[in-house]
């Protein structure tokens, strides 16, 4: 049996957000409700069961643009996202955010492409395909 294809083109974002527009349209379909735009939806998401794949059927999923990607959602996206989350969460999660954004300015943190890149890599029912 053919595994189906799921295609994320890099061309169709820029940024951590429209990142997430794009995984809502090739990962879900008629849902009814919005998912939440962060790491532990689009974890979710990878899984399946929204509409697209069933939950954990094995999948080829392919990373158009990967390049682009990577520069989009590397350093400079990182340390704003870091930035921001210091400012928008609470006292006791702040030391932690201000930690990784230290890693990354130390250059030892993983940008936001490494940590999708892993998070990806950890569902063994996707077949990852890259593509520049």
């Amino acid at each position: 049996m053919d595994k189906q294809t799921i295609i994320i083109n890099g061309d169709n974002f820029s940024d951590l957000e429209s990142f997430y527009d794009e995984i809502d349209r090739v990962l879900t379909k008629d849902l009814g409700w919005d998912t939440g735009h962060n790491l532990d939806a689009f974890n979710d998401l990878l899984r399946g069961g929204f509409g697209v794949y069933e939950y954990e059927e094995p999948i080829k999923l392919i990373w158009k643009s990967i390049s682009k990607s990577k520069t989009d959602l590397g350093l400079k996206a990182t340390k704003k996202w870091y930035e921001r989350k210091i400012t928008e969460n609470k006292i006791e999660n702040q030391q932690f955010f201000k930690d990784k954004l230290k890693e990354l300015t130390d250059n030892n943190g993983q940008t936001l492409f490494d940590i999708i890149i892993e998070i990806i890599s950890e569902h063994k029912h996707i077949e990852f395909e890259t593509q520049n």
